[in-house]
């Protein structure tokens, strides 16, 4: 092989493949990477604040329930993985006492504690 060949091929590889950089995406996906990253840590600072309380089993089954309604909400098959396509949050964030719905109006809110 010539010189060079895998540096042309590399060169060619790279300008096919080339993806936006993440800031220029920012706005046309709202579940990137860096917004699913400030979504979590604010909503971990805001339960933090709060004394981490979390719901107890029936407030957790109501969220759940109303989650599972939502034309947002998408489980991945039976693996009990799921999340929400409007913040991009998994349903960890259902027990956080301190969440609340994304949707405006939310459909479920902070619980009292």
């Amino acid at each position: 092989m010539k010189k060079g060949f895998f540096k042309r091929y590399r060169n060619e590889s790279n300008q096919q493949n080339k993806k936006p950089p993440l800031d220029s995406d920012k706005d046309s996906n709202p579940h990137g990477i860096l917004n699913l990253a400030k979504n979590l840590s604010s909503a971990l600072i805001q339960w933090n604040r709060a004394g981490r309380p979390t719901v107890n089993n029936e407030q957790w089954k109501k969220r759940l329930s109303i989650c599972r309604q939502c034309q947002f909400w998408q489980e991945v098959g039976n693996s009990q993985i799921a999340r929400c396509k409007k913040c991009g949050c998994s349903s960890g964030k259902l027990l956080l006492s301190t969440s609340k719905c994304p949707l405006n109006p939310p459909k479920w809110g902070p619980e009292p504690h």
